[in-house]
C-alpha cells in the first residue's frame, strides 16, 4: 500500500506534517516528529522582526529612526537568525524526510535575503507566513491582496526552492487571489493560518490573549476550501486548522488536499497521534479498495458540479419541497 504524496513536487512518505510550532522548534524536536512517523515537518517560524532587529544596527547610518530602533531592541524574541539558519542545518542533516522552513512576514525590507539564505543551508522548501491585515479605511482588499502577491514575487525572484504560502480565511475572493499567487511563484497554499487570538479581562479591563489552539469545530470552513481549490492547476494544498482525528486527514484527501498540518492535536494527545492518523487511514484504505491517494484524492472535490450545492451554500439548509 502506498501512502506517500507529492506536495510542491517533493515526494512525502505519508501526508501527515507537523505544522510550524514549538513542536518544530528544535533539532530534536523535529527528530522525534521524525520518529513518530511525520512525512515531513515545518519548522518554527522566523519573524521578520527577529531579522529587522538582528540587521537593525547595521542599519543606522541608513537613517534609521533612533525610537524605532529602541523599539525593536526591547522586544522579546524567539530566534537570532543565524540560530535560526543553524536549525534548518541541524534538522536537514537529521532527519530523512522534508524540512521546510518557515518565514512570518509583513513586507519586503528585512526578510528577503534570508529567503536565500534559508535554501542555501539545505531547506526543501519555504512556507510564507503571510497575514497583513488592514487597519484603517484607507487600506483597500486590492491593496492587501497585492501585498501578498509581492512578498510571493520578491520570494520567488531570490530562490527556486519550493514555497507554499500559509493563508488566513477572510478574504473575499479566495479561487482569483490562489490563481495570482500562484502566478507569483507560490507551488502550494496551506489552508489555513490560525491567528493570534485576543480577548478582553472584563475585571482588570485589560487586554490578553485568547485560546492558542485550534478547535474540531474550525475545520469545515478548512475542508470547504480545500475541495473548491483542489483542481486550480499546477497549485498544491495543505490543510491546517482543527484537524483532530483520522477521519479529517482522509476527508481532506477526498477533497483534494496533498497533505494535512498537525499541531494543537499534538499538544493535546501527544505526537504518538501521528501513528494512530495513519493506522487508520491504511485501514479505511484496506475497506475501500484502495492501493494508493491516488486511487482517491480529489473524488470528492468540486469538481463535480453536482456538488457545488455542498462547496457554495452558505446560508442554512434548504426547505424540503413537497
Amino acid at each position: 500500500m502506498d501512502i506517500s504524496t507529492q506536495y510542491m513536487g517533493i515526494k512525502l512518505p505519508n501526508p501527515i506534517i507537523v505544522s510550524s510550532s514549538s513542536l518544530t522548534a528544535s533539532v530534536k524536536g523535529v527528530q522525534e516528529a521524525c520518529r513518530a512517523g511525520a512525512g515531513a515537518v515545518v519548522l518554527k517560524s522566523l519573524f521578520e522582526e527577529d531579522i529587522a532587529k538582528a540587521n537593525s544596527s547595521d542599519r543606522m547610518d541608513e537613517g534609521m529612526d533612533p525610537e524605532a530602533l529602541l523599539y525593536l531592541e526591547q522586544m522579546n524574541m524567539l530566534y537570532e537568525p543565524d540560530t535560526y539558519l543553524n536549525l534548518v542545518e541541524g534538522c536537514v542533516q537529521s532527519v530523512d524526510i522534508p524540512v521546510i522552513a518557515s518565514l512570518n512576514c509583513n513586507s519586503v525590507r528585512w526578510w528577503v535575503d534570508y529567503v536565500e539564505r534559508i535554501a542555501g543551508v539545505g531547506a526543501h522548501a519555504i512556507e510564507l507566513n503571510l497575514s497583513p491585515i488592514a487597519l484603517d479605511y484607507k487600506t483597500s482588499a486590492q491593496k492587501i491582496e497585492d501585498k501578498l502577491v509581492d512578498m510571493v514575487v520578491q520570494a520567488r525572484n531570490t530562490v527556486s526552492i519550493p514555497l507554499a504560502v500559509k493563508l488566513g480565511p477572510h478574504y473575499s475572493a479566495l479561487p482569483n487571489l490562489a490563481i495570482r499567487l500562484r502566478d507569483a511563484g507560490a507551488n502550494a497554499l496551506t489552508l489555513f493560518n490560525r491567528y493570534y487570538t485576543m480577548d478582553i479581562n472584563i475585571d482588570t479591563m485589560e487586554l490578553k490573549s485568547g485560546n492558542t489552539l485550534s478547535a474540531a469545530e474550525e475545520f469545515s470552513t478548512v475542508l470547504r476550501w480545500i475541495g473548491i481549490l483542489a483542481e486550480t492547476p499546477n497549485l498544491d494544498f495543505s490543510a491546517s486548522t482543527g484537524i483532530y482525528d483520522p477521519s479529517s486527514l482522509i476527508k481532506v484527501l477526498l477533497a483534494g488536499g496533498s497533505a494535512a498540518q498537525l499541531c494543537s492535536v499534538l499538544y493535546r494527545n501527544g505526537l504518538q497521534v501521528i501513528q494512530q492518523f495513519l493506522d487508520s487511514l491504511k485501514e479505511w484504505m484496506i475497506s475501500h479498495k484502495f492501493q494508493s491517494l491516488n486511487d482517491f484524492r480529489g473524488k470528492l472535490s468540486m469538481k463535480d458540479d453536482q456538488r457545488n450545492d455542498f462547496y457554495q451554500r452558505l446560508q442554512y439548509v434548504k426547505a424540503i419541497k413537497g
